[in-house]
């Protein structure tokens, strides 16, 4: 090869070099024929396919609450918003909805406690004993209605286990499930049984991508272990507390297993949640076009509750 030879092999591959490289500020994507839109071209079946299966009954069970039959079996009538109307001047229904307050609140609370506590235990087990990890996904497993029904035995005033062993020590046990504030106190006690598995499944997953640095370093300046958590490691959590947030709200607020199964709304209704009450319109009653008003809601109550607990989210991590 002549020394030409060379030298102009040598530009023609500077040439395809640089045709290679994308031109700067072009997007690499580009180049191999791919554009910003193409990942939600892949993924659009997928969309279309969740949104007809979850989609298509919202809508459909949002266009029968605007119905109404005269009696069971009788050809629906347009009645546009008369149920939604009925439902707010219901005393009933804002009965449920003091209740359901309570009931999503006082689990938020419990949960979330609970969950950083037992998340923090699991984090620090070592060895063998992180079997323990995977027996708290036993509670899960359980549906909610045979979990009703334990708590329903193991709180029973006659021979359940609670009060024996308040009895043990002395003491009467109360009636748990005859008592209204008692009864609420168990129903909530029992649904956060029942959703505590994710929710230290959840805060676990965040403590393990926690950088150990950033302890190390509070360590070296002298703080103790709840000063840690509260400045370092619970700041750093709030993506996985913001999803645990939203997982037992909409946990609570549309559960009925677990209040159907262990009081059924009682003692005189004092765990009469929305899920409850809608259950007891539509097959009590027998009205499930009021029924329908009534999950439409909750559906929008739950909605609004996600997007404000997503914005305080948002909000903490920007002030972070």
């Amino acid at each position: 090869m002549t020394a030409t030879t060379a030298s102009k092999s040598k530009r023609n591959g500077a040439r395809w070099w640089q045709r290679s490289a994308p031109p700067p500020g072009r997007d690499n994507t580009a180049v191999i024929g791919q554009s910003k839109s193409t990942p939600y071209l892949f993924t659009l079946p997928a969309i279309l396919l969740v949104a007809a299966v979850l989609g298509f009954p919202v809508l459909y069970g949002v266009f029968q609450s605007l119905f109404r039959a005269p009696s069971l079996g009788a050809p629906v009538e347009w009645v546009s918003f008369e149920n939604y109307a009925d439902m707010f001047s219901s005393d009933d229904f804002w009965h449920s909805l003091n209740k359901t307050a309570v009931f999503v609140f006082g689990s938020l609370i419990v949960g979330t406690v609970l969950g950083l506590f037992f998340a923090f235990a699991l984090f620090r087990v070592l060895g063998r004993l992180r079997f323990l990890r995977a027996v708290t996904v036993a509670p899960y497993i359980i549906s909610n209605v045979a979990a009703a029904v334990m708590f329903r035995i193991l709180f029973n005033s006659q021979f359940g286990t609670v009060n024996r062993v308040i009895e043990f020590f002395g003491l009467d046990g109360p009636s748990w499930l005859a008592k209204p504030g008692l009864a609420m106190l168990v129903v909530i006690f029992t649904q956060v049984w029942t959703d505590l598995p994710l929710t230290i499944l959840l805060l676990l997953g965040g403590l393990m991508t926690i950088d150990q640095a950033h302890l190390d370093a509070a360590l070296v300046d002298g703080a103790d272990g709840w000063t840690r958590a509260r400045h370092i490691t619970i700041p750093l959590l709030a993506p996985q507390l913001l999803i645990s947030t939203v997982w037992l709200s909409y946990s609570t607020l549309t559960g009925l297993g677990v209040v159907l199964a262990l009081t059924g709304g009682g003692p005189l209704k004092a765990t009469q949640t929305m899920a409850m009450e809608m259950y007891s319109v539509a097959f009590r009653s027998l009205e499930f076009n009021r029924a329908l008003a009534i999950a439409t809601f909750i559906l929008i109550v739950n909605a609004l509750l996600t997007l404000g607990y997503v914005g305080i989210g948002r909000r903490f991590e920007y002030d972070q």
